[in-house]
């Protein structure tokens, strides 16, 4: 993935979900066979800091999309995917940012004309 792809993403994401990396993390874990992951593989992956992905992970372990695996004898925590249509709804919404190009994405709505045919009290507007 380009950067201006990642940063394409990053940035569907915070509109999305208020969490830049929260969609690359979901994408990255939907990709795997077996769905179980570990956040340092994930930053490598990503080619992110492990502190990025921490509040996005949290989120969605705290949603049930993803639940942490008995730690057992590792020194490192696994979590795994949980059967969830947002998996898919992941991979379209990363799909609508690729093809939507966010220089043409609607800006603010213009106000300035939006209360013209409104008749303030005591003001004739003809």
């Amino acid at each position: 993935m380009t950067e201006m792809d990642a940063e394409r993403l990053r940035q569907v994401s915070q509109h999305a979900f208020g969490q830049r990396y929260r969609l690359e993390l979901m994408l990255a874990i939907a990709e795997t066979d077996d769905g179980i992951v570990c956040l340092t593989d994930l930053a490598k992956t990503l080619d992110v800091t492990i502190s990025n992905l921490q509040s996005p992970l949290r989120a969605l372990v705290s949603t049930g999309l993803v639940s942490p695996l008995p730690r057992g004898d590792s020194r490192r925590k696994f979590y795994i995917r949980n059967p969830s249509a947002a998996w898919a709804w992941a991979q379209e919404l990363s799909e609508h940012g690729r093809r939507d190009n966010p220089a043409s994405a609607p800006g603010p709505v213009d106000m300035g004309t939006a209360g013209d045919d409104v008749v303030s009290p005591g003001h004739d507007n003809s």
